[in-house]
């Protein structure tokens, strides 16, 4: 079943528009007929949906989301199954992801992203077991009406991951690969808490720059050798010495995230 517009899903969700589209998923802006409110609705292996082991091992994955909560995670409302698509229902956020604000983000701005990101990202590691978000780029980290930041598209495993790439056979890896460390081109790459830290690096650099640092390759580059670019916008240099900090090759000289939580709470005013 592939989804479209006026669409009724799930018995009572009316899909409007599609807002974005990934390897394995897309969220639709759609209308909730029963609260008769607009939610954004992410629809895992369109079209196509799970065998019923991958759609059972979904199920057991967002039990652990919804035990999730943190001003700087945005948290899903309802989480459920259908024509073995697993799909999440999540409020709407009307300003969207930071994408648009790539390349054009002033340095104070740059201070509460990082602080806020960086939170969100400390709750998630603080877990037990540490939850790695893997994703870390600005397509996931959305803007509120408030002027908070919070994650998206959190809580996803790697054998989930896997799971999805199986079924709708993308040739994608768990993770984007121009947020992606040095370490997780390595013969053991499976994502940690570090791995988050440089994704957010290359992120903020993106929002400074205009570009990812590595451009598409991430971090394989610097594996190779290369060194970070230079930041050259009109930023403060303890500002920049933090992205590099988050970006370097080896992963016990990056800050954790709790460290640049509260190292980025004394530059906001």
């Amino acid at each position: 079943m592939q989804l479209q517009e006026n669409q009724l899903f799930a018995s009572h969700y009316r899909l409007e528009r599609l807002l974005g589209r990934g390897g394995f998923s897309e969220v639709w802006l759609a209308h909730d007929e029963t609260a008769d409110v607009r939610v954004a609705v992410k629809v895992y292996a369109p079209g196509r949906g799970l065998d019923d082991d991958g759609a059972d091992l979904f199920r057991k994955e967002f039990k652990i989301v919804f035990d999730m909560n943190h001003t700087n995670l945005l948290r899903p409302n309802y989480f459920d199954v259908v024509d073995n698509m697993p799909y999440l229902v999540m409020p709407y956020v009307e300003r969207g992801s930071t994408t648009k604000m790539i390349g054009r983000m002033p340095e104070a701005e740059v201070w509460r992203f990082v602080r806020d990101v960086a939170s969100g990202l400390a709750y998630l590691h603080a877990k037990e077991p540490p939850v790695i978000h893997q994703d870390i780029k600005p397509d996931n980290v959305m803007l509120m009406n408030d002027g908070t930041y919070v994650i998206t598209d959190f809580g996803i495993s790697t054998r989930a991951r896997s799971t999805l790439r199986k079924s709708v056979n993308a040739n994608t890896s768990a993770g984007t690969q121009a947020y992606m460390g040095p370490e997780r081109f390595s013969k053991q790459p499976a994502p940690i808490k570090a791995s988050d830290v440089w994704s957010l690096g290359a992120t903020v650099y993106e929002l400074m720059e205009g570009d990812a640092p590595f451009g598409n390759f991430g971090g394989i580059n610097q594996k190779s050798g290369a060194e970070i670019p230079d930041i050259n916008g009109a930023y403060s240099e303890e500002l920049k010495e933090l992205v590099y900090a988050c970006l370097s090759q080896e992963t016990w000289d990056r800050p954790t995230a709790e460290q640049l939580s509260k190292y980025c709470t004394k530059h906001i005013d």
